[in-house]
C-alpha cells in the first residue's frame, strides 16, 4: 500500500475514534456513524490484526445467539432486536485502531464533562437540550423520584438511566486510569462532575456500581494510587449525603419490600426458565413471549422488557450454553485485564457487572459501546491504527 493512502486511512480512523469516544455519553447516533468511519479506515489500511483475547469468546457467543433463534420455538425477533449483540463491534474497532489512548481518553472525558454539566442543569430546570436543539420531537425529561420541582438528569440521552449507566462505566475507567498513573486532569474533572451527575440521576444501580469500581481499584491499585478510589467513594457519599432524596432512594435499594417489581420479573424469568431449561426462547425473544407468564399472575403489570438481571436474561434466552459463552466473554476479559494490569478496563467491566444484575444493559447498545471502548483501549491490540506516528501506552 502507497504510502500517501495509509496516512488517510490512519487519519479517517483516528478522527473516527476521537469522535466515537466524545460521543459515547452524548449521542448514540454520533457515536455509531463515527465508529463506522473508524472502521472503513481499517478497512481501508487492510492489515491482518494481531489476535486479542477476546475475539473467539465473542464469537462464539454471537454465533450461540444467532444459533438460538434458529432453533427458538418462537421464531426469530426482527433483524434489529437479533442483532442486538453488534455493540461488540465497537471492541474489534478500537481494539484495532486505537494509537493513542490517552487522547481518546481525554475526548471521551470531554463528552462526558459536557453531558454532565447538561445533566446537573436538568436536574434543577427539566430543560431538554436536545428539544430545544428539535433534534427530538417531544420533550424527554421526567420527574426525579421523591423530589418534587426537580428532574433527573439524562444528559442528552432519552433516560436517565441510560446515561447514569454510561456515565458511571466511564467514571470507573477513568477513575482506574488516574490509579495507576498519573493522568490528564481533564479526566479526573469530568470524572467528579460525572459523579454529581450520576448522583441526580437517581440511578441506584449506578451508585452501587460506583463502589464496585471503588473497591476493584482499592484492592488491585498501588497503595500509593488508591486515593483514586477513595476520592470517588467519597464523592458518591458526599453526593448522597448532601440531597436527603437520594439518601432515602440508595437505601430502598437493599429492600425487597422497597423493590416487588424486581421479586416479581425474576420470579418469572425463573419460570421461563424452567419451562425452556436447554435452548432457551431465543436472543432478545424474552419480551415477544413473556405475555402469558405475566399474565398468569399479573396482567395488569407494566414492566415487560427482560428479566432485569444479566445472568437470567441469558439463561432464559440462549440457554445454559449461551450463558457459559457470556461467562466465557467476562472470565477472559477480567484475566486479560488482569494480565495487563489495566486497572481502567478492570474497574469499567466491574461497575458495568453491577449494573447488569438489576438491569438489562447488555440490551442498551449505548452502554455497551461503553463498555467495548473501555475493553478495546484497556486490550489494544499491538500496532493500533494504520497511522505512522509513534504507539502510545495502554489505557487503564
Amino acid at each position: 500500500m502507497d504510502l500517501g493512502r495509509r496516512k488517510i486511512a490512519g487519519w479517517i480512523v483516528a478522527a473516527g475514534l476521537a469522535g466515537h469516544a466524545f460521543f459515547l455519553p452524548v449521542s448514540i447516533a454520533g457515536m455509531q456513524i463515527a465508529l463506522a468511519a473508524a472502521a472503513f479506515g481499517l478497512l481501508l489500511a487492510w492489515e491482518r490484526p494481531a489476535r486479542s483475547p477476546l475475539d473467539l469468546p465473542i464469537l462464539a457467543f454471537v454465533a450461540l445467539a444467532v444459533l438460538s433463534d434458529l432453533w427458538s420455538p418462537y421464531g426469530p425477533p426482527s433483524l434489529g432486536q437479533a442483532t442486538l449483540w453488534r455493540a461488540a463491534a465497537g471492541f474489534f474497532v478500537v481494539s484495532a485502531g486505537a494509537r493513542r489512548p490517552r487522547l481518546l481518553l481525554s475526548f471521551a472525558a470531554a463528552g462526558l464533562l459536557l453531558a454532565s454539566i447538561a445533566g446537573l442543569v436538568q436536574y434543577r430546570t427539566g430543560i431538554d437540550f436536545v428539544y430545544l436543539l428539535h433534534l427530538r420531537g417531544r420533550h424527554a425529561m421526567v420527574q426525579a423520584p421523591g423530589v418534587p420541582g426537580r428532574f433527573g438528569a439524562m444528559g442528552f440521552f432519552t433516560s436517565r438511566l441510560g446515561f447514569g449507566h454510561v456515565a458511571t462505566v466511564l467514571i470507573a475507567l477513568f477513575a482506574g486510569t488516574l490509579a495507576r498513573r498519573r493522568g490528564s486532569w481533564l479526566l479526573a474533572v469530568a470524572a467528579a462532575v460525572a459523579v454529581a451527575a450520576v448522583g441526580v440521576t437517581f440511578d441506584r444501580a449506578a451508585w452501587l456500581a460506583l463502589c464496585a469500581a471503588a473497591v476493584v481499584i482499592a484492592l488491585f491499585a498501588a497503595p500509593q494510587a488508591r486515593r483514586a478510589a477513595l476520592a470517588v467513594v467519597a464523592a458518591a457519599a458526599a453526593v448522597v449525603a448532601v440531597v436527603p432524596a437520594i439518601r432515602a432512594r440508595f437505601a430502598t435499594a437493599f429492600s425487597a419490600q422497597a423493590n416487588p417489581d424486581r421479586v416479581f420479573i425474576w420470579s418469572r424469568a425463573l419460570e421461563i426458565i424452567r419451562d425452556h431449561p436447554l435452548r432457551g426462547v431465543g436472543f432478545a425473544n424474552y419480551q415477544r413471549m413473556l405475555g402469558p407468564y405475566y399474565d398468569r399472575v399479573d396482567p395488569h403489570f407494566f414492566m415487560r422488557t427482560y428479566a432485569h438481571n444479566l445472568e437470567l436474561s441469558t439463561l432464559a434466552e440462549t440457554g445454559p450454553l449461551g450463558l457459559l459463552a457470556l461467562l466465557w466473554v467476562l472470565g477472559a476479559a477480567f484475566r486479560a485485564l488482569w494480565q495487563r494490569r489495566a486497572l481502567g478496563g478492570l474497574a469499567a467491566l466491574a461497575a458495568w457487572l453491577a449494573i447488569a444484575q438489576v438491569h438489562d444493559v447488555f440490551y442498551d447498545n449505548k452502554v455497551m459501546y461503553a463498555l467495548w471502548f473501555a475493553l478495546g483501549l484497556s486490550l489494544r491490540r499491538p500496532g493500533g491504527s494504520p497511522s505512522p506516528s509513534p504507539p502510545a501506552a495502554t489505557a487503564g
